[in-house]
């Protein structure tokens, strides 16, 4: 098969396929270590509107077990923490908490510290 049959078959099964420009790194952080990804391609493949990131690229391992206790709030947005925490008046940490416990929607976490839940 040649690269535009294989198009054409992915198509056919409702398959979209993207790249995106501009990704430098990408990082994967586990319990014990950090895989960053230098200069990588990444293809989006989305799939019956389920979206599959395809990472291409040389790898780079860092870190040791205290690299994800380190960096255990850097899947918070600093905006959305900001705006739970001046809308509520909780702390840092507590903001922290809501957003994580509402799916990181600072909406949801904004109401639900509200009512208590």
């Amino acid at each position: 098969m040649n690269d535009r049959q294989i198009r054409r078959m992915m198509q056919q099964a409702g398959i979209k396929s993207s790249e995106m420009d501009g990704v430098i790194q990408v990082d994967f952080i586990f319990s014990d270590r950090k895989i960053s990804v230098k200069g990588p391609q990444v293809t989006i493949l989305d799939i019956q509107g389920t979206r599959t990131y395809q990472v291409v690229g040389g790898e780079e391992v860092t870190g040791d077990v205290g690299v994800a206790a380190k960096s255990k709030d850097t899947d918070i947005n600093e905006d959305d923490l900001n705006l739970v925490m001046q809308k509520t008046g909780v702390d840092r940490e507590k903001g922290i908490e809501a957003l994580r416990k509402n799916g990181y929607k600072p909406a949801e976490a904004i109401i639900a510290l509200m009512t208590g839940k």
